[in-house]
């Protein structure tokens, strides 16, 4: 149960995904340089190969699945998008809805 909380608390997802971002498309920057409501697509942080390889951290590392009707980029447009994205597709997850 620990976990479940843990992961979706939107501190921990939004540290999960700045330090991915980070390490990923901007190696050598630190934590300051990407502040949560930069757009990542158009200054260039994320392109559309780094897209795909994004989607797929978010799917591993939080359990979700990314739909094609769900790639929007006001879905991912963003640290603060990505959160609220990640945090609504982990709430729908059943086993995390009821408690178990």
């Amino acid at each position: 149960m620990k976990a479940q909380q843990k992961i979706s608390n939107l501190s921990f997802i939004k540290a999960e995904i700045k330090k991915y971002i980070l390490t990923n498309f901007l190696p050598g920057d630190d934590e300051q340089s990407l502040q949560d409501d930069d757009l990542l697509f158009e200054s260039g942080i994320i392109d559309s190969a780094g897209a795909m390889t994004f989607i797929a951290f978010l799917e591993d590392h939080f359990g979700i699945e990314v739909l094609d009707e769900e790639l929007f980029p006001e879905n991912f447009a963003s640290v603060a998008h990505i959160v609220n994205f990640a945090a609504v597709k982990l709430r729908e997850r059943p086993h995390l809805r009821q408690g178990n």
